[in-house]
């Protein structure tokens, strides 16, 4: 390894990085999570988590050069970063990284985006300080191995920020003594717990705005020689120990579970965010793939009426996300509950044959169907599908009926992974479903012209404007 720091390292690259650097497939699948991204805030900015954020962002100030998506309200740079963001993960309904096991997309690209419409920059700039920062918050969670959930961190909150730093870095054209600064105040910015998860808190959604927020603050930070340690990664004290995985009583890792490498090798020549998932159900990512085994199951014709018992195969991340406290899994009290449960996610699969936004409302969650056949399900930890993780997320449903009959839903890969793809058709009528509700379809469809071309735009002044 380089004797330079990590944050070095990174900043050079980023210093140099031009858009001919970049392979075709990786800018194409860019603009392909951009639009999904742009159609997730929009619709999220409708829900009542966003809107709390939008009001604590506007009490704060209610002038500024940077627009909140769907209100058309601008604020400064900063809080437009923290609202959108907020939004774009308020229905778990955006794109996430396998293996970063995080969602860089709403935090990277509402800082880029502020940032680009307050300096007029072109939807060139977008696109490249997009790709870049979306690179370097993969990599960080990668770092991890899987494992930092464990010590109760959300890797889209700690691992958010660096890379929001270094796409608003890019943005604003920094050397690479300011971004390696930038990024060593993002370490200190670094944040998101995972007790979400036990109440059905919207502290999740907050994380990718905190994100957002934080990088347009350390840009602006560096690029005033705000002096942050270059050794933020790898150091004794640095982000890489201390939101490791320090393992259990029975089996210690008192150093830390993570691989440094993760962050630089062939950085800049692989590009890990071109192989982001979208997804195709508003949950967590560990449940679209027991989503996709259900969905399967009712396309085979299962009569969820005559359904006797369901069990689920599964790794032990998905047990341990989305299995406890079991009785607020089994039955969950509110929307954030159902996004995160195994076993409302297959229920709803079975009986509706869908697990869209619309089955996360607080009305929808009292479906008398679903609660019957959640308390039908057993679930264990598949010791293969354990070996594979977080490489694969395998997931197997097994429903008998009363009448004995068997029907097994299996996959390998959860339909929107990057050996199942979600195609180009998809993620558009997902966008434009998305969309539409918020700003009506003439500006939606629009807005799919405008990123499908978006490094020709001179800036992206059109763009912003059809985001409200």
């Amino acid at each position: 390894m380089s004797e330079k720091p990590i944050a070095r390292q990174i900043a050079e690259i980023g210093e140099s990085l031009k858009l001919k650097d970049i392979d075709k497939r990786t800018i194409e699948n860019a603009k392909i999570f951009m639009l999904d991204t742009l159609g997730c805030m929009l619709s999220g900015s409708q829900i009542q988590s966003a809107k709390s954020v939008r009001a604590a962002a506007l009490n704060l100030t209610n002038e500024g050069e940077a627009t909140i998506f769907g209100s058309g309200k601008k604020t400064n740079a900063m809080l437009a970063a923290l609202a959108n963001g907020t939004a774009g993960h308020s229905q778990d309904y955006d794109d996430d990284h396998r293996e970063g096991i995080q969602h860089a997309s709403v935090a990277v690209l509402p800082a880029v985006l502020a940032l680009a419409e307050k300096h007029k920059k072109s939807g060139r700039d977008v696109l490249l300080a997009y790709i870049y920062g979306s690179d370097i918050t993969i990599r960080a969670g990668e770092a991890f191995l899987g494992t930092t959930y464990y010590s109760g961190w959300h890797p889209t909150g700690t691992c958010g920020v660096f890379g929001a730093t270094g796409g608003a870095c890019k943005v604003l054209g920094l050397n690479a003594d300011q971004t390696t600064n930038a990024l060593g105040v993002a370490g200190s910015e670094a944040a998101g717990l995972g007790e979400f998860n036990q109440a059905g808190a919207w502290t999740k959604r907050f994380h990718a705005g905190h994100s957002a927020m934080g990088g347009v603050l350390a840009s602006y930070m560096g690029e005033q020689d705000y002096f942050g340690p270059a050794t933020v990664f790898e150091g004794r004290h640095g982000f890489l120990n201390g939101f490791s995985f320090k393992g259990t009583k029975e089996d210690p890792h008192p150093e830390g579970i993570y691989d440094a490498a993760k962050l630089t090798v062939n950085f800049g020549k692989k590009w890990e965010m071109a192989d982001n998932s979208i997804k195709l159900h508003a949950c967590c990512r560990f449940s679209n793939n027991l989503c996709d085994c259900a969905i399967d199951i009712f396309k085979q014709g299962c009569d969820f009426n005559q359904i006797e018992s369901i069990h689920a195969d599964v790794n032990q991340f998905t047990e341990y996300n989305l299995c406890y406290p079991e009785d607020l899994k089994r039955h969950p009290v509110n929307p954030v509950n159902a996004q995160f449960s195994l076993f409302y996610e297959i229920a709803c699969g079975l009986v509706k044959g869908a697990v869209l936004p619309e089955s996360f409302t607080e009305q929808a969650i009292k479906d008398e169907r679903i609660a019957r056949l959640s308390d039908l399900i057993t679930w264990k930890v598949d010791p293969e599908f354990e070996a594979v993780y977080p490489e694969r997320y395998p997931a197997r449903v097994t429903v008998k009926t009363k009448d004995g009959k068997i029907y097994v839903g299996e996959v390998q890969y959860p339909k929107g992974d990057p050996e199942y793809p979600a195609t180009k058709e998809e993620v558009t009528f997902k966008f434009l479903a998305n969309a539409a509700n918020t700003i009506g379809s003439v500006k939606a469809k629009r807005i799919c012209e405008l990123v499908d071309h978006i490094e020709t735009l001179e800036n992206i002044d059109e763009l912003i404007s059809c985001m409200y």
